[in-house]
């Protein structure tokens, strides 16, 4: 397996709900300095946040359109909003197979994204960081809360996974 994800057909290529599946996931583990939250996660529970991770990509206010664009019986061929066309260039392209393929950085970000989602677990903590709460204090019968700066600019919880899908996002129309 190599650090893209792409050691066969079956493992880099994603399903109709994912960029990335639950294996290759793993295989782009090893390559990370700090893997504990995936490792201590069942198989079931990654392969959750693998869906959401690529539903949390597909949210984005992405530049360009779906490669495919076809529609035979009224069904899109292309379920997911990678591959894409930017700028009338694809992103990526597999000059052997001569396919469009789902750029790596796509799929780092969406392992990214996945472990930010396991790591932010369920509940309170998760939902406040949702809102973009960086902290919150209650003092003297008061509520206090400080937001991260930029709020709403990502729906991401991973910085990582933003840095990732940057050069894919469009600018906000103001």
């Amino acid at each position: 397996m190599s650090w893209d994800g792409s050691a066969s057909a079956s493992s880099s290529t994603p399903s109709s709900s994912t960029y990335l599946t639950e294996s290759a996931a793993t295989s782009l583990v090893e390559f990370r300095p700090n893997s504990a939250a995936w490792t201590a996660t069942s198989v079931t529970e990654r392969a959750k946040a693998l869906y959401e991770a690529t539903r949390h990509i597909d949210a984005l206010p992405l530049r360009g359109r779906k490669y495919d664009l076809e529609v035979t019986a009224g069904i899109p061929d292309q379920l997911l909003e990678f591959p894409r066309i930017i700028d009338g260039v694809t992103c990526d392209w597999n000059n052997s197979t001569n396919e469009a393929i789902v750029p790596t950085d796509v799929k780092q970000a969406c392992l990214e994204e996945a472990i930010a989602i396991i790591e932010a677990g369920s509940g309170g903590r998760r939902a406040l960081q949702e809102q973009g709460v960086q902290s919150f204090s209650l003092g003297r019968g008061e509520l206090s809360e400080t937001f991260v700066p930029g709020v709403g600019r990502s729906i991401l919880l991973s910085r990582r996974a933003y840095d990732y899908m940057r050069r894919y996002i469009g600018a906000a129309v103001r």
